[in-house]
């Protein structure tokens, strides 16, 4: 396998869930006003099922969107 990489992931789909967890945590910061990186760690964990889950939905669910175009957001998931 000289010069090709054996991808075990969809690029786009990991790419989409990072954005959707940047946007809940951003989400949250705005919300909530917390400076505590624990707090946040435990928000990613806690919630990371519901990120990913949500994330693919919304993936499945957008009509006619190519690859890199329009990202889903999240609900936060404290509400």
């Amino acid at each position: 396998m000289q010069g090709k990489h054996c991808r075990l992931y969809d690029e786009n789909l990991v790419r989409n869930i990072m954005i959707s967890t940047g946007l809940t945590v951003f989400e949250y910061l705005k919300r909530k006003m917390v400076n505590d990186e624990d707090e946040i760690c435990e928000l990613v964990e806690v919630n990371a099922d519901n990120i990913i889950e949500n994330t693919i939905e919304d993936m499945n669910s957008a009509p006619g969107l190519d690859e890199g175009e329009g990202d889903p957001e999240p609900p936060p998931p404290w509400e």
